[in-house]
């Protein structure tokens, strides 16, 4: 049997919205805090009879700042695939998420976070006030096939903030 490997790259959208106030703008942030260059590690015999192999913890922080006081906009972190494979023949709906949380179940990564918020890429939402943050993160799996042989398989990840007002 040959091992593995999964690579998976992180891309965090930060996205800046200026909303009319009566003093300052307000400019949101996505910060990949930790996992930034996350790596599945070598597949096990455990892992394959399993099905599947666990990758880290993805963690962020979306922050609020500026704006008028006393208001709250509703962020929206989502997650995607940039490619529409894993590579080598394996198709990207063998790569799974779920909330660091567990507040929703596994599910296939989708490819693009373009176009509007979808609740198949939503990890979170949170209401903010100028000059607060909430924290999350993702955790990925790779579903394992005893067919898997290629040294590696992979994608970027994308991470996107949406700002909407109440």
């Amino acid at each position: 049997m040959t091992s593995v490997g999964v690579r998976a790259a992180i891309i965090a959208s930060m996205s800046s919205c200026i909303i009319a106030g009566p003093l300052t703008a307000q400019t949101t942030t996505l910060t990949i805090t930790s996992g930034s260059a996350s790596t599945f590690a070598q597949p096990t015999l455990a892992d394959y009879v399993a099905g599947y192999i666990d990758g880290p913890t993805i963690a962020f922080t979306v922050s609020l700042v500026g704006g008028a006081v006393g208001a709250t906009h509703t962020t929206t972190v989502e997650v995607c695939a940039t490619s529409g494979t894993l590579g080598s023949g394996k198709t990207l709906s063998k790569l799974l998420w779920q909330p660091s949380d567990a507040s929703k179940p596994w599910q296939s990564i989708t490819n693009g976070c373009n176009g509007p918020v979808k609740a198949s890429r939503t990890v979170g939402v949170q209401s903010l006030a100028s000059g607060a943050s909430w924290s999350g993160g993702i955790r990925l799996r790779m579903v394992l096939d005893w067919i898997d042989t290629a040294p590696t398989y992979g994608t970027t990840i994308g991470m996107t903030v949406a700002v909407s007002t109440p």
